[in-house]
């Protein structure tokens, strides 16, 4: 049995004549835009879900009142999905017309780098490791979409399609794309590097047409775009995250085994995440078969030190929606050598029409079954946040429109985080009519805002910051003049 070192399972060369990489994929390209189509029909169902939760409230409300794009910590992918939104404020759109384009632009975002990928880079691997990025580990993160640094990681996947497309990289093309996605990704996230450096590993080992300078040149560009991030660009909130990792680490080395994290990741790999281990053992498999020892350490190395970075980083793993943004990019581990490696083995007669195939009609059923299965619990769990919302709607059903309730009278595992709490409110109330708009502020104690509390013309924010009336905009939030009521029940 050949090694897969030794370049027989190399990626099918392009000729003069641009056909796929991949002529024979065994996985039909309809399956992949009938999953789009849902994903989107998914989006706008449940666009409320997704605009107004946690960070895409937040971020949604600051766009509105502040009439401009929001771009944090110097990550400006994130500007990306906005422009939609922004737009739509721009031309007046109502409340709801803002979320909903909120919602679509990030399936939109993510489609769009598919369609590059398997119609005009003729890559259905990297589109299909894509739509695992999206699909094979999500459950809370459909919801949770305000994520700069998947963002990253599809853009990221799209510069390798564009270095697949020409092995040699000899191409002015390639370089006027390479280059600006660089330094987009390198700012998206810090972390994105590891995924550089597996994805160029990966096809490094695989195909020796891309054992030459220049591709050893991109690496070192990648990593110089992330140093540049790291040096100059480390903003007060990145600074706290690496001294509470440092302190962490101090914490439980060199017993890594004991972190809380480690245990809770297991159990929700069994309860959620049960497609990740279900693939990493088939592909483990698969290597241990062909005897291909460098493929499986790379692939468990990444996987293993990956996860063990982000448990020193989050030890408690507490906000099941909050770590699983950071889970989900375990899925290029597994998902790229399975579609790179693993289906190509699988042989079905070219000659046969797809309806003719058996081979290829019993993959796509079974892929087309997955699909659909993961589709249904994504939609089912939207009670999650539905979950928030009806107990939102439900403290503020009192007549006035601004309220103050203390943290230990919330329901931590219906509210979640509390400070979304007051952009959720917002968005949800004036949905109806912005002079219906209503806040509720949800805090240990209010004591930085006592000398305020006599104003009826100020909106309180979680974050030790007042809006005045005039900070606020009138065309979607219209706060009636009120004092705060206090919602506390003892």
């Amino acid at each position: 049995m050949p090694s897969a070192e030794n370049g027989n399972w190399e990626i099918g060369k392009l000729g003069n004549s641009g056909t796929s990489q991949f002529p024979n994929f065994p996985i039909p390209q309809f399956l992949g835009y009938s999953t789009w189509a849902l994903l989107l029909l998914l989006s706008l169902i449940f666009y409320r879900e997704r605009a107004f939760f946690m960070d895409a409230g937040f971020q949604l409300f600051n766009l509105i009142n502040e009439q401009k794009i929001q771009i944090y910590h110097y990550r400006f992918v994130t500007a990306v999905p906005q422009v939609m939104p922004f737009l739509l404020m721009k031309i007046g759109a109502p409340l709801w017309a803002l979320a909903i384009g909120f919602s679509a632009a990030y399936i939109l975002f993510y489609f769009a780098i598919w369609h590059l990928l398997v119609r005009h880079l003729r890559c259905d691997a990297l589109g299909w490791v894509l739509l695992s990025l999206m699909l094979l580990m999500t459950y809370d993160g459909f919801y949770h979409i305000q994520s700069e640094f998947n963002l990253g990681l599809a853009l990221l996947l799209l510069a390798f399609g564009i270095v697949l497309r020409n092995e040699a990289l000899n191409k002015t093309w390639q370089w006027v794309c390479l280059l600006p996605l660089i330094a987009t990704i390198g700012f998206s996230h810090k972390l994105s590097i590891i995924f550089t450096v597996f994805l160029w590993l990966f096809f490094f080992i695989k195909n020796k047409e891309l054992r030459h300078w220049r591709y050893g040149l991109l690496l070192g560009i990648f990593m110089v775009a992330t140093g540049i991030k790291s040096a100059f660009f480390t903003n007060w909130y990145e600074a706290a995250k690496q001294a509470e990792f440092a302190v962490n680490l101090q914490q439980y080395f060199p017993k890594l085994w004991s972190i809380p994290s480690n245990l809770v990741f297991a159990e929700r790999c069994l309860h959620y995440y049960y497609m990740w281990p279900l693939l990493l053992c088939v592909v483990s498999i698969f290597y241990l078969r062909k005897k291909a020892w460098l493929r499986l350490a790379l692939v468990w190395s990444f996987s293993l030190g990956y996860l063990l970075l982000y448990n020193i980083a989050d030890p408690q793993a507490q906000y099941r929606f909050y770590s699983e943004v950071s889970y989900l990019p375990l899925s290029i581990f597994v998902a790229t050598p399975f579609f790179f490696d693993v289906l190509p083995t699988i042989k079905a007669s070219p000659t046969l029409t797809w309806f003719r195939n058996p081979v290829r009609v019993g993959l796509a059923s079974t892929v087309g079954a997955i699909l659909l299965l993961r589709l249904a619990t994504i939609a089912w769990n939207h009670r999650t946040v539905a979950g928030q919302f009806a107990w939102i709607e439900k403290q503020v059903a009192h007549p006035g429109n601004r309220f103050l309730l203390p943290e230990n009278q919330a329901p931590l595992d219906t509210v979640l985080m509390t400070w979304g709490v007051p952009f959720t409110t917002m968005h949800l109330t004036a949905l109806e009519s912005p002079d219906s708009a209503k806040t509720l502020l949800v805090l240990p104690d209010f004591q930085w805002f006592e000398d305020k509390m006599g104003r009826e013309d100020v909106f309180f924010s979680p974050f030790h910051k007042v809006f005045e009336k005039e900070d606020l905009n009138k065309y979607y939030y219209r706060l009636i003049p009120k004092k705060y009521q206090n919602l506390n029940k003892n």
